[in-house]
């Protein structure tokens, strides 16, 4: 349940994978794991984003450690591209999140939150202005 995503225990296996297939493409459904309570917790795609970063490390270390030979070589391929990519996807958005900070605290340096609106130009082109409209006006009849 989503839960069970928030638990602090850490996973010490994954049972078994769900895994569904759509046009040649592999999507990660459901992962059944077990926490180091004993307890199986299953995580359905939705929490996924959930997951602390140190249940993506815990799964991580298991594949690279070969500990999940309990799973098929194709399983544990899909798994190794679920996490790579869902690992890829919280790199970039922390990236994204401290490039928004770093652009609002250079606005509040430059203090570019004022808009000037009053064009000095203006006053000495009115005339040059109110011609140009007169000549448009002219020409469009």
């Amino acid at each position: 349940s989503a839960l069970d995503v928030y638990s602090k225990r850490r996973i010490i296996a994954v049972t078994e994978l769900k895994i569904v297939e759509w046009h040649n493409y592999k999507n990660l459904d459901w992962i059944p794991t077990r926490r180091d309570n004993d307890k199986i917790y299953k995580f359905k795609e939705g929490n996924f984003k959930r997951l602390r970063l140190q249940d993506i490390e815990d799964m991580m270390l298991l594949l690279v450690q070969g500990k999940l030979s309990n799973l098929t070589v194709k399983e544990r391929f899909a798994f190794n591209v679920f996490l790579r990519m869902f690992t890829r996807s919280i790199v970039i958005q922390r990236r994204v999140e401290d490039l928004q900070l770093g652009v609002k605290s250079y606005q509040k340096r430059l203090n570019l939150t004022k808009l000037d609106t009053y064009r000095f130009d203006l006053k000495r082109h009115k005339e040059d202005y109110e011609k140009l409209g007169k000549v448009r006006w002219w020409t469009t009849v």
